[in-house]
C-alpha cells in the first residue's frame, strides 16, 4: 500500500489552483465538490494543516466527509481522534465506536494497519469493554454457545454486549480476521490481560503529549494564559521569541482556520496587515492557533462548531487589542513591531492583566466598603452598576453589556471597555465613601420596601426628602402623602412635563455638604455627573405623572410605605 505523505502548501496551490485559505472560506459541501473535482485530491487534502482538516470535516459533517477522510494522512486522522474521542479526561466509548466505524468505511486496510501498529491499546480497550470472548473446547460444539455468540474461525466465540456497537465491532473483527488471522487471535487472547484504567491513562498521556504541541495543554498548564504580565515587561525586557521560522523551515502546514475568523477591524487585525514578511505572518498564524487552543483548554471548552471557535477567536483578539493598545498607545506601526518581537501569548497576558487589575481593585475595595459593612448586597448599586460589579467579580472578569448585544456579559474587547469599568468603579467607590460620611452618626436600618429593593438612589433621596420635609432623618420610608408634598416642592411650577427646580438641586447639594462635612466643590468634581443622571431619571420617570396619580408601586427612586 502506498504511503500517504504531505505536500507543501505552495505545491498544492500550483496543482489545484486553490489555496487552503480559499478552500476553507467556502461552504463545506462546495469545498468537498472542489476537492473531489481537483486533479490531485490527495495532495490537496494532505496539504491542509491538521487543524484545518478538522474544521473542514466538522463543516461538512463527519459522515458526509468520508471521501475527505479516505484522502487524509495518518497524522490528520490522529488529530481528529485526539479531539473527538475525549471529554476532558474521559474516553467516550460512543465516540470511539463512531470513529472506528468512519475510518473503517473511509479506508479499511489502511486503518487496520495503522490501528494495529499505533493504536492497538485503544482497539483492545474498546473490545474489552464491549465484547465477551470464549474459546471452544474440544468437547464443545457450536450449538453449546448461546444465540448471541458468533465465530469467525470456529475457535473463538464472541458476543457483543451492546447492540448499538454490533455493526462496527463485527465489521472490525471480520476485517481483522481477513487481514491477518494470527493477529486476530493475538488481539482476542490479549483482552484477558487488559487493565482498563491503566490502558486509558496511557492513551490519554500520549494524546496529551501530541496535543500539547498544538497548544492544547493540560488545564494546570493552560491556565497560565491568564497570568498577569506587567506591560513594562514588553517595553523594558528583551524579547524572548522562540525561533520558529527564521532559522528553519516550518515542519508542517500553517493552520489558517482561526485566522480566517479574525473579522474585527481592531488593532491586532490592522497591525497584522502591516506585516509583509511571510515567515513572520506564518509564525503569528501558528501562534494564534496555538493560543486559541490553549484558551479552549484553560476554559474547559468543547469546541465542535465554527461559532464556538469564533467566540474563542473574538476573546483572543480582544485581549490582544487591549495589550497592544496598552503598550503602544494604539499606534499600528508600533503594534506591528511588537508582534515581530514578542510571542502572542505575552501580549494577550498584558491585555488580560488589565481585566485582572479591575477585579483586584474591586475585591480590595469590597473588603473595606461601607455598603458591605451595612450588609447590603450588590443590588444596592442598582441594575447596571450591580451587574457591572458582578461581572468584575467573576472568576474571570467579564464586561457587562446591558443586554445591548443580546446577552448580559461578554469578554473585554477594547481598552475603552477597561477604562469605562474603571470610571464606573471609581464613581461607586466615591459614592460609597460619601454614604459612609452621611451616615457616620446614624445607624442604617434596612427599611422595608414592598415594591422596590433598597438602592443607593432611593436611600439617598429618601433621607434628603425627609430632611427637606422636616421629618426625623432616619432611614425610614415616606408615606405616600409625604412623597406627594415633596414632589410639589421638587418640580418647577407650571412646567409640563415637570422639571426639577434648580433651587432643589442646590438644596440637595447643601444637604450633602452639611451632613458629610465635605467641600461641595470636591463632591461635584467626583460624583456631580452621577447626581445629574439621578435628577434626569426623576424627570424622565415622574415628570409626566400627575401628583394625584402617583402610585407607590411604580416609584423606585424613593422608599415609600405602601
Amino acid at each position: 500500500m502506498k504511503k500517504l505523505t504531505r505536500q507543501p502548501p505552495e505545491k498544492q496551490q500550483a496543482i489545484s489552483g486553490l489555496s487552503p485559505k480559499e478552500l476553507l472560506r467556502l461552504p463545506g459541501k462546495k469545498a468537498l465538490e472542489l476537492i473531489l473535482e481537483s486533479p490531485r485530491p490527495v495532495t490537496l487534502v494532505q496539504s491542509l494543516a491538521e487543524e484545518d482538516l478538522f474544521w473542514l470535516v466538522q463543516e461538512i459533517g463527519p459522515e458526509d466527509a468520508l471521501p475527505i477522510l479516505s484522502l487524509a494522512s495518518n497524522d490528520q486522522w490522529q488529530y481528529l481522534l485526539d479531539l473527538e474521542l475525549w471529554t476532558k479526561d474521559r474516553l467516550e466509548i460512543d465516540s470511539v465506536n463512531r470513529w472506528v466505524n468512519l475510518l473503517l468505511k473511509a479506508d479499511p486496510e489502511r486503518f487496520l494497519i495503522w490501528g494495529l501498529r499505533e493504536h492497538i491499546e485503544l482497539i483492545e480497550l474498546h473490545l474489552f469493554k464491549n465484547i465477551e470472548v470464549r474459546i471452544r473446547k474440544e468437547d464443545e460444539s457450536p450449538s453449546d454457545f448461546d444465540e448471541g455468540y458468533f465465530s469467525l474461525d470456529g475457535l473463538f466465540y464472541i458476543r457483543i454486549k451492546h447492540e448499538k456497537y454490533d455493526q462496527t465491532i463485527r465489521e472490525l473483527l471480520e476485517r481483522l480476521a481477513e487481514h491477518d488471522i494470527n493477529k486476530f487471535h493475538q488481539v482476542l487472547l490479549e483482552l484477558a490481560g487488559v487493565l482498563p484504567a491503566e490502558a486509558e491513562e496511557n492513551i490519554y498521556r500520549f494524546r496529551n503529549v501530541r496535543l500539547a504541541e498544538k497548544g492544547f495543554l493540560p488545564f494546570e498548564d493552560a491556565v497560565g494564559i491568564y497570568q498577569y504580565l506587567n506591560p513594562q515587561s514588553l517595553v523594558e525586557k528583551e524579547p524572548q521569541l522562540r525561533k520558529v521560522t527564521q532559522d528553519q523551515q516550518l515542519p508542517q502546514p500553517v493552520p489558517v482556520s482561526t485566522s480566517l475568523l479574525i473579522h474585527d477591524q481592531g488593532l491586532f487585525y490592522i497591525s497584522l496587515r502591516r506585516i509583509e514578511e511571510s515567515h513572520i505572518l506564518e509564525r503569528l498564524q501558528m501562534e494564534f492557533t496555538a493560543m486559541c487552543n490553549q484558551i479552549i483548554s484553560a476554559d474547559g471548552l468543547v469546541v465542535r462548531d465554527k461559532e464556538n471557535l469564533a467566540d474563542v477567536v473574538r476573546k483572543a483578539c480582544g485581549y490582544l487589542d487591549i495589550g497592544l493598545e496598552e503598550v503602544t498607545g494604539g499606534d499600528p506601526n508600533k503594534a506591528a513591531r511588537l508582534l515581530h518581537k514578542f510571542p502572542l501569548h505575552h501580549i494577550f497576558r498584558v491585555g488580560y492583566g488589565d481585566a485582572l487589575k479591575l477585579r483586584w481593585k474591586t475585591e480590595k475595595w469590597l473588603k473595606e466598603s461601607w455598603f458591605v459593612r451595612q450588609a447590603f448586597d450588590l443590588s444596592f448599586w442598582g441594575d447596571d452598576w450591580g451587574e457591572i460589579l458582578e461581572g468584575l467579580l467573576k472568576k474571570r472578569p467579564f464586561f457587562y453589556t446591558s443586554f445591548s448585544e443580546g446577552k448580559p456579559y461578554r469578554e473585554f474587547k477594547t481598552l475603552e471597555d477597561i477604562t469605562h469599568c474603571h470610571r464606573v468603579l471609581d464613581e461607586i467607590m466615591t459614592l460609597d465613601h460619601l454614604l459612609s460620611l452621611l451616615f457616620a452618626q446614624t445607624a442604617v436600618a434596612h427599611p422595608v420596601q414592598a415594591y422596590q429593593p433598597v438602592t443607593y438612589k432611593n436611600l439617598l433621596l429618601t433621607c434628603w426628602a425627609r430632611h427637606h420635609l422636616g421629618l426625623p432623618e432616619e432611614t425610614e420610608s415616606l408615606a405616600v402623602e409625604e412623597l406627594k408634598v415633596f414632589f410639589r416642592n421638587l418640580w418647577v411650577k407650571e412646567a409640563r412635563p415637570y422639571r426639577v427646580d434648580k433651587k432643589m438641586k442646590q438644596a440637595f447639594l447643601d444637604w450633602l455638604q452639611m451632613r458629610s462635612d465635605q467641600d461641595i466643590t470636591e463632591i461635584l468634581s467626583r460624583v456631580g455627573k452621577t447626581f445629574d443622571r439621578i435628577f434626569g431619571e426623576l424627570e424622565k420617570e415622574y415628570g409626566s405623572v400627575s401628583l394625584k396619580d402617583l402610585d407607590p408601586r411604580y416609584v423606585k427612586h424613593f422608599l415609600v410605605t405602601p
